[in-house]
């Protein structure tokens, strides 16, 4: 794997900051048999916030490439992954030794 360089890791950032900015952390999944019965997983953006905004994700294909546990392993990642890239691109940064952005 090559190294990333700043001007990535910039953009990286600001797709972060851009979605942020719509629907801010927390990012909360919701899991079908794990948090409730009887409907979809799915991630509430702004948790803790007025929003009341729901992200479903939605696999199409054969049944057996969309079984629930794997969704729901999708649902997990989407709803951490803005903390994550957070996370990540501050440590990258630190590692790098260059001053957060």
């Amino acid at each position: 794997m090559t190294d990333i360089p700043d001007a990535e890791l910039a953009e990286i950032e600001r797709r972060a900051s851009a979605a942020l900015a719509h629907a801010p952390l927390p990012w909360v999944d919701f899991l079908e048999g794990r948090d409730a019965f009887s409907g979809s997983s799915f991630v509430r953006l702004d948790a803790e916030g007025d929003l009341d905004l729901d992200l479903y994700v939605d696999v199409t294909g054969t049944p057996s490439a969309t079984p629930a546990a794997r969704l729901d392993a999708l649902v997990e990642f989407v709803a951490h992954a803005p903390a994550d890239v957070q996370r990540l691109v501050a440590e990258v940064r630190r590692l790098r030794g260059a001053p957060p952005a």
